[in-house]
């Protein structure tokens, strides 16, 4: 039990499933609504139109031309120059002229931009414009346009760019002239140059060029069955998260296995809730319905006990829980009452001093008890209640006569009661005296089992002062009640006993997940056993 509580919170493949399947429906519900949503709100938007026209852009260099260099050009430079093309257009001088060019007067170039695109292939030269709008005709009409007028544009920018190179290279002619050079090569180049540049500007020369016009138009909304898919996916991916995060903040825990892991205790027996009318009279299953599935989960328990105690030889076992209520009483007296119909001597001692709930089971309150003994005022002997023990006759029918087969047989078993007796002025002190340490080594000679009802570990300290006068300590506890914080604090408690951790017992088992699925309590507890204790009765 040294290992630190907090690894056990590290989930596996196992656990991570375990959650999905335990969260389902927060899963099944984000899937279903998300993906709804978003169909619904789909079908609420203006349906858009897209349209795009094409347009090449040429791998002539014109700065190369203009400088004589040469006009080839990398892949890398080409992509450059086609993402420069792309933000070129989308520039509001080419909005203002598309608009002007289709007659459009209710729409400003900065409106016409927002449904605008140039898009640069990455293996090609083709630069793709695309306009969305509401009218799938004036959708087509404004992207050929676009297309259009970038090419316009282009080659206004080009001319210019020409026309700027030719006035140049005449000014450097004329210079050239004046100081009587016209036979140099410089001269011959400027000239040759010059005409070469007044080709390209009668040719009109230009980089792009219109290759396909806007024909037809995609919807791009509402798509309710794309939104619709990938609102299914969002839902499942949300709705797993939130699985887990409501996980992580849910304390709860969920089965005894858990508790098993965190505790590194092992599970002695899982006890169903007895019926109402036992619950509310004292619990004791071993009492009021000893053929009862309750009652063959305390054969269990006993069983179940007897198999962890074979090398440890406890014989003073002390029962205790994390919290109140998680039936620790109940628990000890009906595993006192299966021990003895199994024959053993079984002294059932009450030192929850401060809630005493022994007296009341067994009708001994106001009882001499161990403070007592502790005090002087009565012998043990004298403390101690006996408890008779019977068995009933055929098909567990009590007869009355003490004659004949359906009569009480009296088993080998004894059970004595100690009940608490005065609550002392401090508890805390009173288990910590050496009255009380001697009382306890008198029992443990007396009997071959002592059980020990102590108090909630976590409410006060006295069950772990009293665990250092026991040979064995065995844990209660009840899914509802615990919690994972509590769970941590009381096994750092009880790593802190030097007593044996024999183990723990899951009451309300019929309160964990799955109950019943491979255990069979309906049907095998209530099936007749072979051996002659299933049919034994206290009186």
């Amino acid at each position: 039990m040294g290992t630190d509580g907090v690894s056990h919170d590290l989930l596996g493949l196992n656990d991570y499933l375990q959650v999905l399947r335990r969260r389902k429906w927060v899963v099944a519900a984000t899937a279903v609504l998300i993906p709804l949503v978003a169909v619904l709100l789909s079908l609420q938007q203006q349906p858009l139109y897209k349209a795009s026209a094409d347009v090449l852009l040429s791998q002539q260099n014109l700065a190369a031309q203009l400088n004589g260099l040469p006009t080839t050009s990398n892949t890398f430079d080409q992509q450059r120059d086609a993402q420069t093309q792309a933000q070129l257009a989308m520039v509001p001088t080419v909005a203002q002229r598309v608009l002007k060019a289709t007659g459009i007067k209710d729409r400003t170039p900065d409106e016409l931009l927002g449904e605008a695109s140039a898009t640069a292939s990455t293996d090609t030269n083709i630069l793709t414009f695309s306009v969305t709008d509401p009218n799938p005709t004036l959708a087509m009409r404004l992207a050929t346009s676009y297309a259009g007028q970038f090419t316009l544009f282009r080659r206004e920018l080009d001319t210019a760019s020409l026309e700027r190179a030719r006035t140049e290279v005449a000014s450097r002619i004329s210079v050239l002239k004046s100081s009587g050079e016209q036979s140099s090569a410089l001269y011959a180049d400027l000239v040759n140059k010059e005409q070469q540049l007044r080709t390209m500007e009668a040719l009109e020369t230009s980089n792009a060029f219109l290759v396909r016009s806007a024909n037809d138009v995609v919807q791009v909304q509402p798509r309710p069955t794309r939104n619709g898919v990938l609102g299914l996916a969002l839902g499942v991916v949300f709705g797993i998260m939130l699985a887990f995060l409501w996980e992580a903040v849910d304390t709860r825990l969920r089965s005894a296995e858990e508790i098993s892991e965190r505790l590194q205790l092992p599970l002695l027996a899982r006890l169903p809730s007895p019926p109402k009318a036992i619950r509310n009279e004292n619990g004791l299953v071993m009492l009021r319905d000893p053929t009862g599935i309750q009652a063959e989960a305390f054969r269990m328990l006993r069983t179940n006990l007897e198999f962890a105690n074979l090398e440890r030889g406890a014989r003073t076992i002390m029962f205790t829980s994390a919290v109140e209520g998680e039936g620790k009483s109940t628990t000890v007296a009906n595993l006192a009452i299966a021990l003895a119909r199994a024959g053993r001597h079984v002294i059932l001692v009450d030192l929850d001093l401060r809630r005493p709930f022994i007296n009341r089971f067994f009708a001994m309150n106001g009882h001499a008890g161990v403070t007592d003994v502790a005090l002087g005022h009565v012998s043990l002997e004298e403390a101690l209640m006996p408890v008779a023990i019977t068995r009933p006759g055929p098909n567990g029918i009590t007869a009355t006569n003490g004659s004949g087969n359906g009569a009480h047989q009296k088993v080998d078993g004894i059970l004595e009661v100690l009940p608490s007796g005065p609550p002392p002025p401090d508890a805390g002190e009173f288990v910590a005296t050496n009255a009380l340490a001697s009382i306890i080594k008198q029992l443990r000679d007396r009997a071959e089992v002592v059980l020990i009802d102590a108090p909630p570990v976590l409410h006060v300290g006295d069950a772990m002062v009293m665990s250092a006068q026991v040979d064995g300590v065995i844990v209660v506890t009840r899914l509802k009640l615990l919690r994972r914080p509590l769970l941590r604090e009381l096994r750092r408690v009880l790593d802190t006993s030097p007593a044996a951790k024999l183990g723990f017992v899951l009451t309300g088992a019929d309160e964990e997940e799955g109950y019943g699925y491979g255990y069979g309590y309906s049907g095998y507890y209530m099936a007749p056993a072979p051996h002659p204790h299933d049919r034994e009765k206290v009186s």
